[in-house]
């Protein structure tokens, strides 16, 4: 069985310059392998520009032969010129240098061939800088050769560029070939960002100091102008178009306009979701483009006023709340930006809201210390998604702690969770596991939260009544201890009434209702700690999976016995279907290599083993099985039942899925909407017994339904199609329901 993790959402959008197209009403974003055109003032997606064989290292938008073309340049050499009006690819060539690290296009004449400027790296763990020709691409030139692979870099047209590497500014003049370096002191200060001015010969440095330094006469005696508001290492500059004022950003999460010739007149942008790691000026000076740390770009327009925000999948410093299915929006709640919920759907790959669970006003670190924000840890949802529960923690090791466990109610007209209660301190230490009652009515809903103070407690809905109004809230009913252990890992029976927690290497059992200690569970060999707990579902409810850094155990609570263990190590996730008996675990077997499992609680037997899905340099730190449409289908595969999505380390969003498994692909049969592949024909026997013919009534004229027809119709460019009045009686045929009248 082949099995594939097919890419959703979340690939970083900060390592490239978003780029305005002339008239600045679109924007170009480059992700992964992908260049994404959006609207401006929308934010909503014109087109993806795909081809590329590997993530995109460099992008220009440029006017060639007097066509207005997006280029895009991979880290294996391939680059690929798009046409923009009606998007489509017009060339592709392959420079023979297979490790480039940046791309800037020079000039578009295709009749001379485009030149460029690429940055390689060297088998000595240098970096190299050579112009190309695409009509020369044997013979290059080096102009510029650094013993570093991280720099930066900015290009003029084709007039000169500059590079910064640690604490050195090179600028090389194209015309003249003239090389012009600068040092500052080791060990004071070093650059960490460069732009070029659009015409002149003017150049902004920024360095971890916070400093701006404008330096101008380049190749002869050089000036400087030192502008300094930054607390933090500038990581983004622009100039305007003309180049009278330029923009500047950093991980203070504010966008500074700064004016060229009086520094002291300065406009600012504050508050920002995140740090700015890249901004852009449109040609027109009418927007701006900033991409900050959460994988946004911002649209800001010449007044300072945000006009669209360009964002699908929000990547914050950790998910370790999970992945949580939302059954009212059928997406997925996971951690967003910091003390924040985000919901995110991945059938069409857009972010609905964020929820603000901490309502506090996000703390920037400084230069000399880090400060520790009041962040998201654990997230809970009812089982009809009314219900959600947040625990929110700070803990800097040196100030008063912060632990809350807060209850949200799904507000059905404002489509948006409302906070009902907060508790302070529910725990003496932090909370590790909170789950809802698996029920429909929800008049008696509890809530169980694990905390790290060897206790769990149980939250039940109450009704108050005061002088305002009567209304619910949630209020601590019980609290649970065994023996004095640690508790960790909690499971609820799939109809609630019992739920299951490890207490050291014991599994214990507990009657809902009342909180009763129903049984514990211990083999006398396996005294490791648990670390996970799973009820089975559907016929196999009656067994209990718990997993310990080396083991995993199958118990029976009807016999009270032990079924099946297996040898497991560095056991670091267990998740599983609540609409199949299938489970996943998740395993480390070497230094950097994981395997995925996925089996069944009534046998010891594999299912689907695999420790190639994922990279050696990437992990999976969170799993969920979705429901799919037809969950209930016999005949469906255990990855067909329910999707399996997977959050890896570097902040991507996977499915497990079947190698060549194209589930929107155009061409597929099932896809067709004609009258033959209809759903009345899947139901038509495909033989008969009768050896009468039935009579084959036709359409009065022609009717052309295919699916691949109207895609195509749809998905072309405006431009490119006949006048509609052409169209529409064709269109319009094919529609129509048809019968014969009688006469």
């Amino acid at each position: 069985m082949d099995i594939s993790l097919d890419f959703i959402a979340g690939a970083s959008i900060v390592k490239l310059k978003p780029l305005f197209s002339i008239d600045g009403e679109t924007v170009f974003v480059a992700s992964k392998k992908s260049v994404y055109q959006y609207n401006t003032k929308t934010g909503k997606l014109v087109h993806e520009f795909t081809g590329c064989n590997a993530d995109v290292i460099g992008m220009s938008f440029q006017v060639i032969d007097n066509l207005e073309c997006i280029v895009a340049c991979s880290k294996t050499g391939k680059i690929i010129i798009w046409k923009v009006t009606n998007k489509i690819e017009l060339f592709e060539l392959q420079i023979p240098k297979r490790n480039v690290t940046s791309f800037h296009l020079l000039s578009g004449n295709m009749t001379v061939g485009l030149q460029a400027l690429i940055a390689y790296r060297t088998k000595k763990k240098g970096t190299n800088f050579c112009l190309i020709n695409t009509k020369k691409l044997d013979t290059h030139t080096v102009l510029l050769k650094i013993p570093k692979t991280d720099f930066h870099i900015d290009v003029c047209q084709n007039k000169y560029f500059s590079v910064v590497v640690e604490n050195f500014v090179h600028f090389f003049n194209f015309s003249s070939f003239m090389l012009s370096s600068y040092q500052m002191a080791k060990n004071s200060r070093k650059f960490t960002c460069v732009t070029c001015h659009p015409q002149d010969e003017s150049v902004l440095t920024g360095d971890d100091t916070g400093r701006i330094v404008l330096w101008q006469n380049l190749f002869g005696k050089k000036t400087q102008a030192i502008y300094h508001w930054h607390n933090l290492p500038v990581k983004c500059l622009a100039f305007s178009t003309l180049g009278s004022y330029f923009c500047s950003g950093a991980n203070e999460a504010v966008l500074v306009k700064w004016l060229i010739d009086n520094p002291k007149i300065r406009q600012f942008l504050p508050r920002l979701p995140g740090g700015l790691v890249q901004i852009s000026v449109s040609d027109n000076n009418a927007y701006i483009a900033v991409i900050t740390t959460d994988n946004a770009v911002r649209i800001i327009d010449s007044r300072m006023n945000q006009l669209s925000v360009i964002q699908h999948l929000v990547v914050g410093n950790q998910f370790e709340c999970g992945i949580i299915y939302d059954p009212i929006t059928r997406a997925l709640v996971m951690n967003g930006n910091v003390g924040c919920v985000q919901f995110y759907t991945p059938t069409d790959h857009s972010l609905l809201y964020n929820v603000d669970i901490v309502g506090q006003n996000k703390l920037t670190s400084e230069r000399e210390c880090d400060l520790e924000n009041t962040d998201l840890k654990k997230i809970a949802l009812s089982r009809s998604g009314n219900w959600l529960g947040t625990v929110e923690e700070r803990k800097d090791g040196e100030h008063i702690k912060e632990l809350r466990l807060k209850f949200w109610f799904f507000n059905k007209e404002k489509q948006t969770y409302e906070l009902n209660t907060s508790v302070e301190f529910p725990h003496e230490a932090s909370i590790n596991d909170i789950q809802f009652q698996p029920m429909c009515s929800e008049d008696v809903l509890k809530c169980i939260s694990v905390g790290n103070d060897k206790t769990f407690k149980m939250w039940q809905i109450a009704e108050i009544v005061t002088v305002h109004r009567r209304s619910l809230i949630w209020k601590c009913v019980s609290t649970g201890t065994f023996r004095d252990m640690s508790c960790k890992g909690l499971s609820f029976s799939l109809d609630g009434s019992l739920f299951a927690l490890g207490f050291g290497a014991i599994l214990t059992i507990w009657a809902t209702e009342n909180c009763e200690l129903k049984s514990s569970l211990l083999h006398s060999q396996f005294k490791e700690d648990i670390r996970f707990v799973q009820f089975g579902h559907g016929r196999q409810c009656h067994l209990v999976v718990t997993a310990s850094k080396s083991h995993l155990c199958v118990w029976n609570i009807l016999t009270l016995t032990i079924s099946w263990v297996v040898p497991l190590s560095k056991v670091s996730l267990l998740v599983s279907d609540p609409l199949s008996p299938y489970m996943l675990v998740l395993c480390k077997v070497k230094k950097s290599r994981y395997t995925l499992c996925v089996f069944e609680p009534s046998s010891p037997n594999l299912i689907y083993s695999s420790n190639k899905l994922l990279p050696k340099n990437k992990q999976i730190v969170a799993a969920a099985f979705v429901p799919h449409g037809h969950p209930s289908d016999l005949k469906l595969q255990w990855y067909e039942r329910s999707n399996v999505y997977l959050i890896t380390s570097t902040n991507e969003l996977y499915r497990l899925n079947k190698s060549g498994d194209l589930r929107f692909n155009k061409d597929d049969p099932a896809e067709d909407l004609s009258e033959e592949m209809s759903v009345f024909r899947k139901m038509k026997p495909q033989v008969q017994s009768s050896e009468i013919k039935p009579s084959v009534k036709q359409h009065l004229f022609p009717k052309d339904m295919s699916y691949k027809g109207y895609r195509e119709y749809l998905e072309a460019p405006i431009e490119t199609l006949p006048p509609i009045r052409l169209l529409a009686e064709s269109l319009l045929k094919s529609l129509v329901l048809q019968r014969e009248e009688s006469l």
